[in-house]
């Protein structure tokens, strides 16, 4: 049995199989179109000798990050997970990135992506045993400058928002590359969907943090 993840919400979007070291496929920013990331995960499959129905959980990251890029990958999760009757979950995308960060334990990371309006997302992770994390502080959005007065000298910046925000603290603060979060997601759901977990309608909800630029607020909000 395999478990698959599927990151649509980075610029280093890719999908990826556990337990199967290497079986990992980069894809275009933002997802694509939902048809092309199903062929890319029959590929996927078929480079591991395996079907769709060989899949026992998928991991999908929920963002924050490209709106579009979210959406696809959790239809395209919940789609298969509803078809093959199997578990379907999710991480932050900023979780997601401190997991990906390889720092060793007792590490503190903060995950920061970048948001527009001159805005990062942002989250602050302890790493501890087993390459898992202890959340700091919540996801949210804020001035790179703001953020960086909060962090701890030495912390550890992951994401394509470290640079601006560690330009802010004044070389004080140190980045790390990570590689592609699908494989990452594909190891976490090894854990957290055993083997014969079912479908649960639903499923895990989208992390955007704050409404995408298209659209607008409701009256009274």
């Amino acid at each position: 049995m395999f478990w698959l993840g599927i990151d649509t919400a980075t610029r280093r979007a890719s999908i990826a199989l556990a337990p199967a070291p290497g079986v990992v496929r980069s894809l275009q920013p933002g997802g694509g179109h939902s048809p092309e990331l199903l062929g890319a995960i029959e590929d996927l499959l078929a480079q591991a000798g395996a079907t769709a129905k060989d899949l026992a959980g998928i991991g999908v990251a929920l963002g924050p990050g490209s709106f579009t890029g979210v959406r696809v990958g959790l239809s395209t999760a919940k789609g298969l997970g509803y078809a093959l009757g199997i578990g379907v979950g999710g991480l932050s995308t900023l979780e997601l990135l401190a997991r990906a960060s390889g720092l060793p334990p007792g590490s503190l990371v903060c995950a920061a992506v970048e948001a527009g309006r001159g805005e990062v997302y942002a989250a602050q992770f302890l790493l501890v045993e087993g390459g898992a994390v202890e959340r700091r502080s919540p996801d949210r959005t804020l001035p790179p400058a703001r953020l960086a007065l909060e962090l701890l000298e030495g912390t550890a910046l992951a994401g394509d928002g470290a640079d601006v925000v560690r330009s802010c603290a004044l070389e004080r603060l140190c980045t790390v590359a990570t590689g592609p979060l699908a494989p990452v997601l594909a190891d976490w759901a090894v854990e957290a969907l055993p083997a014969g977990t079912p479908y649960r309608p639903g499923g895990p909800a989208p992390n955007y943090i704050r409404p995408s630029d298209g659209e607008k607020p409701r009256a009274g909000a």
